[in-house]
């Protein structure tokens, strides 16, 4: 991979680092968390939370890797991919309905192919099956394109059933492309997922230096003490004899 686009996805990738501590940091409140006192309570064994600071522990597991996970696939839409020349549809804003299903366009050696994007072997769902094969042969028959199912990361082993109906409504012209297959195709560099292991390396260099040579890890547990704090002022924690559940039922409506 040329130095510059190496350089590209350690920037991008290090911007995306920042931006989920920034949303790490601000969650220090109640105010900032959605708290189910009824689902808590009943899986406060399983979780073990029987105190503030695990109770604080929670709510930042409960919000922050599902964030993280929501943000993933978007990242790689709109932030990597597109170091390597894959670019929106035009036709995806005069004609929505046909297009829905389309995410990106590229060229390679030449050939102009149509894609649409999921980031996991199991993100792929009935909806979205019934989406392409039903839009992916008219989309073929319009433009001649080839169309592409990539998959950020995975392997083929792994697929649920839902590529394969898609196949059904559609022909040769469809490509399920999946892990280190897609990134080869889009960037036109053999390993080149374990190129971006590398850059995200890089990039967790880099935050570490920026932030006084602490963890991302050490910076949540902090923010986790603020939260526990907070928690014990909004629930009347005082740290006496206060039944921790019966003060969060009172407070919580």
């Amino acid at each position: 991979m040329p130095q510059e686009q190496f350089d590209q996805v350690v920037e991008q990738a290090l911007g995306l680092i920042e931006r989920r501590f920034e949303n790490m940091r601000t969650m220090v409140t109640v105010a900032q968390t959605n708290i189910n006192p009824f689902l808590m309570l009943a899986m406060a064994p399983a979780y073990n939370i029987f105190s503030p600071l695990e109770a604080a522990e929670y709510m930042q597991n409960a919000k922050l890797p599902h964030g993280d996970s929501t943000a993933f696939g978007k990242f790689v839409e709109d932030r990597i991919f597109p170091i390597f020349g894959v670019i929106p549809v035009d036709e995806k804003k005069t004609q929505a309905t046909l297009y829905s299903a389309i995410d990106g366009a590229m060229t390679i050696e030449g050939e102009s192919f149509l894609a649409t994007w999921k980031s996991g072997p199991w993100t792929m769902n009935q909806s979205h099956a019934n989406e392409m094969g039903g839009s992916f042969p008219s989309i073929h028959e319009v433009t001649g394109k080839r169309l592409i199912l990539g998959i950020f990361y995975g392997r083929a082993t792994q697929m649920n059933n839902k590529p394969a109906l898609v196949r059904r409504n559609t022909g040769d012209y469809f490509h399920v492309l999946i892990g280190s297959e897609l990134w080869e195709f889009i960037t036109g560099v053999r390993n080149a997922h374990m190129t971006v292991l590398r850059a995200i390396r890089e990039a967790q260099r880099r935050f570490a230096v920026a932030h006084g040579g602490k963890t991302f890890n050490e910076h949540m547990i902090e923010a986790r003490l603020q939260l526990s704090a907070n928690f014990r002022a909004a629930f009347g924690l005082s740290g006496g004899d206060e039944d921790m559940w019966e003060m969060l039922f009172k407070h919580s409506f």
